[in-house]
């Protein structure tokens, strides 16, 4: 059998070549090792080399492609959107909850999958309806000119049908991509993929922006966010289809004579599956509460920038580009680690960091930088400029956290069952995690700037978002940090 070369290391795909090696890295666990090593040897029977590296290029690139419209999704475009059609505190927590709410989809989505012989081709039907409801929001203005006060809703009920659609899909494909990838190259590929993919995320974040600026003052009005979102579906849809080439494995079988209860009700008998969901359930909603979604701001962080700051649409960007730019330097190196460590030790040692960053938003300030090389000496907001800078460490720490995560949920579930326990992992997650936007409304509704007794550091105002910045922080070191911990 031969084996593939992962840099300067010759891994074997057989089972007992691959657990060999495994047994090097230090801190691989046994779990890890078993499930690892039974994925080997399915993997290594129906895929050749040359299928797998064809299929890691294809995926980086549709990925890249998908990165467009992930950047509208959960970075600036989106959160700015809801602020200019004037939602509330709480229809934003709504949208913002939607997001981790759609979770819910993946454990009767991953189920129905079993029963199918391909998980591509349900996959490929609701993400591309997923996609092209992106485009809704630039038909508002033809679908309800007259009616600007039913905007708000109708981007949450397209928005959030999407969030459902989109996540159906998640499931499946995450269980293709476990199947897919040889487990002693899976901590690396992902690194690599996005440090890929979050450059890509930074110059539609810098065109978006630029964009924005440039058409949505009069007399454009709307037509900046319509070019945005028409662009986020188009180039959203081109990444499901360019992904179509990448091979799938086929299924694992179901072990016979088992409900589908049974399969659901079987993951969460392995304890460090349970420890694993609760804890990263814990840290989802804490960075969704102040606006975070896999290491880049959106949500409350972008509409605080805005409300506080004045930012313009072009500033609010680059908190989102420093972000990915982070992202971009640190996945590939947190990849390889995790690959070295193992995911639980990597993860512990961002999730003390990461809060620790977040902790710079509670320097407020009024006071703004002039920046020579800026059109017309334009000035920035110290906050701001700060957070970019903290944001280069910031951003790679909580992409790295997701990394730690897809990883894992592959070495804590088995092959056999994987996809329903994936499912039922990213369920949990999303109905934990979304009470935190919607705690995050309810108390940016009745928390307005200036409104606490108590200043910043900087001497400025403060308000609602400095109180999420807190809270956050309790959360992840309070609660998901020791679940974490408690994993073997």
């Amino acid at each position: 059998m031969r084996p593939i070369d992962a840099g300067r290391v010759k891994i074997p795909l057989g089972a007992r070549g691959l657990t060999r090696y495994m047994k090097r890295l230090p801190h691989a666990s046994l779990a890890s090792m078993s499930s690892d090593s039974s994925d080997a040897q399915h993997f290594s029977t129906i895929i050749s080399e040359r299928e797998l590296n064809r299929s890691m290029r294809l995926n980086i690139i549709a990925g890249t492609l998908g990165m467009v419209w992930m950047s509208a999704a959960i970075g600036m475009p989106l959160p700015l959107l809801m602020h200019e059609v004037k939602a509330t505190g709480f229809q934003l927590g709504l949208l913002s909850a939607s997001w981790q709410f759609g979770m819910l989809a993946q454990l009767p989505s991953t189920v129905l999958v079993e029963h199918l012989r391909r998980r591509k081709p349900w996959w490929a039907v609701v993400s591309v309806i997923h996609r092209l409801l992106w485009g809704v929001p630039a038909l508002l203005p033809f679908l309800f000119p007259d009616r600007h006060d039913l905007w708000p809703m109708a981007i949450i009920a397209a928005l959030g049908t999407s969030m459902f659609l989109g996540q159906a899909g998640s499931g499946p494909w995450q269980s293709w991509m476990a199947d897919l990838l040889p487990p002693a190259r899976a901590g690396r590929f992902w690194g690599i993929r996005h440090r890929s993919l979050s450059a890509s995320m930074v110059l539609a974040a810098l065109a978006f922006g630029i964009v924005l600026d440039r058409f949505s003052a009069p007399p454009h009005g709307f037509l900046g966010f319509q070019l945005v979102f028409g662009a986020a579906a188009i180039f959203g849809t081109s990444d499901i289809l360019c992904h179509m080439g990448v091979v799938e494995p086929p299924l694992h079988p179901r072990t016979d004579g088992e409900s589908v209860w049974e399969r659901i009700i079987q993951p969460l008998r392995n304890r460090e599956f349970v420890l694993l969901t609760i804890g990263m359930a814990i840290w989802t909603g804490a960075q969704a509460m102040v606006g975070y979604t896999m290491g880049l701001p959106g949500f409350f962080a972008m509409t605080y920038v805005r409300d506080a700051f004045h930012a313009t649409y072009a500033q609010a960007s680059w908190l989102f580009m420093a972000s990915g730019i982070g992202a971009v330097i640190w996945t590939p190196r947190i990849g390889h680690w995790i690959d070295r460590i193992g995911g639980r030790e990597v993860a512990l040692r961002l999730m003390a960091i990461g809060p620790l960053l977040m902790l710079v938003w509670l320097y407020a300030s009024d006071a703004r930088w002039s920046v020579p090389f800026l059109p017309g000496g334009e000035s920035v907001p110290v906050p701001l400029a700060m957070m970019c800078v903290i944001s280069l460490l910031l951003g790679g720490a909580y992409a790295g956290m997701w990394v730690c995560q897809v990883r894992l949920t592959q070495s804590h579930t088995t092959p056999s069952g994987r996809t329903i326990a994936m499912g039922l992992h990213w369920s949990v997650v999303g109905l934990i995690a979304a009470l935190g936007p919607l705690a995050a409304g309810w108390i940016k509704d009745r928390l307005v700037e200036g409104s606490l007794s108590f200043g910043g550091f900087g001497g400025g105002k403060t308000g609602y978002f400095h109180v999420l910045v807190v809270l956050q922080a309790i959360l992840a070191w309070g609660v998901a940090w020791p679940l974490i911990r408690k994993m073997r």
